[in-house]
């Protein structure tokens, strides 16, 4: 089975039916609409609203499908008597209200359901459109039930682009058939609102149900990834997936529950492996670039200029400071955000004070457009790397590097007879993680050497270090000065700033600086779990001192920890972007336990 996914409309029913996850809010929504309709209470014609890749094509194929009778997703076949579905094609442009209705009874005409009336011969003819056609037209559709005795149920893809071709005149003429008659129940899907049903000047005004969908959360998107593999007969994904799980939610962290960006995940895992989440979100986004390109071309000159002057900040902006970084009017940008605003492409992230911040609604927007830039890139390789260390979940790989710590420790006040006990409990560890067997090995070779203290001290050091499965040497020495640092922190405070100083002086000579940068946000973690920020504060200075301005670029989260804990100002916290906020919620829930009181993550979906 091939999944198509840019294209729902290629799948089997049954598939469509498969793959549906965690949309029973959205369909329950529909349900109700449907059951109105048929009952004869109301129609309430809906847009389903959400970011491309969303769903929103695949909720309709539901839809569609459903009301033919065949899946019963939700009971939807239950009203397989009271309508006849017909569904445009996801790219349809007909430019007036005509022009419309007779792409309407096109689709009618090949649907293949009974009893639909006879199509006007005037609505069969090429060439140009009269006033008496657009009459015949609409007069179709308004005796549609009294001939049928069912609604039509008509279910159409980017209503938007087919709404903002219409004049006014147009508009009212619609908005007057599907108000003043029972036979026709529009539902339709925008990928934002848009200005024909948000402006109050506008016929369509406020007309239609808004139904916003909403990203799926991480459990769904491992049952949807699932899924995928059991209707390929894939068994193997299943056990990577749970492998990677660590990696599977840095990635979602980032990009979140897009269904087609986990289609685009899928192939990946499948076709490859996601060892590295930096290439596998860097290769989503570029999958992403078409879309995003387009959405930026949809966009004024100045609200372009606007964008761009958010997606590339390194936090988020007020309307004030973005005014300054475009040279523009402080109201001419206010006006514009407002406008982005109301068409869901922005939004007020955070309000402090009389300052407000605003983000994108498209969590991975500002992403792709930082990595078009280089030091966008920098960043936000920066940030996955973090992401990936701080939601891992390989505990055996994690109580290794205990107790390879708690190893040195003893080594360095020579309590040389505590070692064994822990070169013990990591024979134990090694029988669960086989990949730990060459360290294990490396550790029995070298205690003798290590009790006769009979060869040099970093040397010694440094092949105990092959548990991190590093060979260089350099690493060896930065993580036993960096581990010493932390450790005499309290006792010998001239002594740790002096060790801690060495290290940092390793790290520009590193020829793999990434493992450098994972183990020391690895040792940061562990200062954080115990509640030892001073260290951290202490690093972040000396790094300043040295002018390390890589090393200072991926430390950016803990300087945010450490300004808001010492100022407790909320705004250093309001005005960090999503991927940031994860990292700092994590660190102030190990500092405070789970879902304290200066806890960030919330329910960031459209009103």
């Amino acid at each position: 089975m091939k999944f198509y996914k840019f294209t729902p409309a290629l799948l089997d029913a049954k598939i469509l039916e498969k793959t549906l996850v965690g949309r029973d809010i959205e369909l329950d929504n529909l349900k109700r609409i449907l059951k109105s309709a048929s009952t004869g209470k109301s129609l309430s014609h809906a847009i389903l609203v959400g970011q491309k890749g969303i769903g929103k094509s695949h909720i309709l194929r539901i839809l569609y499908h459903g009301v033919r009778g065949e899946i019963k997703t939700k009971e939807l076949n239950s009203s397989k008597d009271k309508f006849i579905p017909v569904i445009f094609s996801e790219e349809e442009y007909p430019g007036n209200i005509t022009k419309f209705i007779k792409l309407v009874m096109h689709y009618l005409s090949e649907s293949g359901c009974a009893g639909i009336p006879e199509i006007p011969k005037a609505m069969k003819k090429a060439g140009s459109l009269t006033t008496k056609e657009r009459e015949i037209a609409i007069d179709y559709i308004r005796t549609f039930k009294k001939k049928t005795g069912k609604t039509l149920l008509l279910l159409v893809d980017n209503l938007n682009d087919i709404i903002e071709r219409f004049t006014d005149e147009d508009q009212s003429s619609l908005r007057e058939l599907l108000m003043s008659y029972d036979s026709m129940l529009l539902i339709g899907s925008a990928p934002t609102l848009f200005d024909s049903i948000i402006n109050h000047n506008r016929p369509l005004y406020n007309f239609f149900e808004i139904i916003w969908l909403k990203d799926l959360p991480f459990k769904e998107t491992v049952t949807l990834l699932k899924r995928y593999a059991e209707i390929e007969g894939r068994k193997g994904v299943n056990k990577e997936l749970k492998e990677k799980e660590a990696k599977l939610r840095a990635i979602y962290e980032l990009g979140g529950g897009n269904p087609r960006l986990i289609l685009s995940l899928y192939h990946i895992i499948v076709e490859g492996d996601i060892s590295s989440v930096e290439n596998t979100f860097l290769k989503l986004l570029d999958d992403l670039s078409p879309y995003f390109r387009e959405r930026m071309g949809d966009l004024s000159d100045q609200q372009q200029e606007i964008v761009d002057t958010m997606a590339r900040a390194e936090f988020l902006l007020t309307p004030t400071e973005i005014a300054e970084r475009c040279h523009m009017p402080v109201n001419v940008v206010n006006s514009q955000l407002r406008r982005l605003e109301k068409t869901g492409f922005v939004r007020v992230e955070k309000k402090h004070a009389k300052k407000a911040f605003y983000d994108f609604n498209e969590r991975l927007f500002s992403l792709w457009r930082q990595m078009r830039v280089e030091a966008g890139r920098k960043r936000l390789g920066f940030i996955v790397r973090f992401l990936e260390i701080w939601f891992t979940k390989e505990d055996l790989l994690v109580e290794a590097d205990k107790l390879s710590s708690t190893i040195m420790k003893h080594f360095a006040t020579g309590e040389f007879e505590k070692m064994e006990p822990q070169i013990n409990k990591f024979w134990y560890l090694k029988e669960a993680l086989p990949e730990l067997a060459d360290a294990y090995l490396t550790i029995i070779d070298n205690i003798e050497a290590i009790r006769n203290k009979n060869k040099d001290i970093e040397d010694r050091l440094c092949q105990l270090l092959r548990i991190k499965r590093n060979k260089e040497p350099l690493f060896g020495s930065f993580y036993w000065l960096l581990f010493n640092s932390f450790s005499l922190f309290d006792s010998e405070v001239i002594l740790s700033k002096e060790l801690l100083k060495r290290a940092l002086k390793l790290f520009p000579k590193a020829n793999d600086k990434n493992n450098f940068l994972s183990y020391l946000s690895l040792a940061l973690k562990w200062e954080i779990a115990d509640k030892r920020t001073q260290t951290i504060k202490v690093l972040i200075e000396e790094a300043a001192a040295q002018k390390q301005v890589e090393l200072l670029d991926f430390l950016s989260p803990y300087s945010t920890l450490i300004k808001y804990l010492e100022t407790k100002d909320k705004e250093v916290l309001d005005r960090l972007r999503h991927e940031e906020r994860l990292i700092v919620d994590e660190m102030l829930k190990m500092l405070e336990g789970k879902g304290g009181k200066n806890s960030l993550i919330s329910d960031t979906s459209p009103p």
